[in-house]
């Protein structure tokens, strides 16, 4: 059981991810008090420590852990909205607790047999994000569309109109990009850092608790996104 809050933990390990566990704070700072009484063992130093969760939004610890990108071809008539570097400013900006035990971001084409909804990623234990390439817009899907779904693509400011037999959603460049990186990514590591707490936790409650992770990080970022 851990006793330090997950930012610090998280940002500890991503700035020193081959560190002993001897090593970590909480341990040297037991042992500084048993120096205190007398039970230093021989050579130990307490070693200093600035939680990295409490630096500015953007800190990157300048050795800490970087995660993989990879970026595969989308299909023609595919993209994918959000860039290599669009991804490493979000993850850059989100900091040690967003990236903590994160191992790779893979941008890549959706399954053979994925069908005609929307996918725009998924969560590979321990630590893997896919986010899947995406329709060139409008988007014409079949159908109805649930009015949650509908409601959510209105919400990451798509324009959704329903016909009889089809649904229509339009997109400008920027409300798609942001889309994939918050209704996509950001979705997907809210599950990734649940995964470090309550393993035991209804899928339901899961998809719930990431909902909100993501949208507490629209929140967060949007006003400061400035790339069109």
């Amino acid at each position: 059981m851990h006793t330090d809050p997950y930012p610090l933990r998280a940002a500890r390990r991503v700035a020193a991810p081959r560190r002993r566990r001897t090593d970590e704070p909480r341990v040297s700072r037991r042992r500084a008090r048993f120096a205190s009484a007398g039970f230093a063992p021989a050579g130990f130093a307490p070693a200093g420590f600035v939680p990295a969760g409490f630096a500015p939004a953007g800190f990157a610890p300048a050795d800490g852990h970087r995660v993989e990108i990879r970026v595969g071809r989308p299909r023609p008539g595919f993209r994918h909205p959000a860039t290599a570097a669009d991804l490493a400013r979000v993850l850059e900006f989100f900091g040690p607790p967003a990236r903590y035990g994160l191992r790779r971001i893979s941008l890549r084409q959706r399954a053979a047999g994925a069908g005609p909804g929307i996918r725009v990623a998924g969560y590979v234990p321990p630590g893997v994000v896919v986010l899947f390439e995406q329709p060139d817009p409008p988007w014409l899907l079949a159908g109805r569309l649930p009015a949650a779904a509908g409601e959510r693509l209105e919400r990451a400011g798509a324009r959704v109109r329903a016909t009889a037999s089809h649904v229509l959603v339009e997109w400008t460049d920027r409300a798609l990009r942001d889309f994939v990186l918050f209704d996509g990514l950001m979705h997907e590591i809210g599950h990734h850092v649940l995964d470090h707490g309550d393993r035991r936790m209804r899928t339901a409650d899961h998809e719930r608790r990431a909902d909100a992770y993501a949208a507490a990080c629209r929140a967060a970022l949007s006003p400061l996104w400035t790339v069109a």
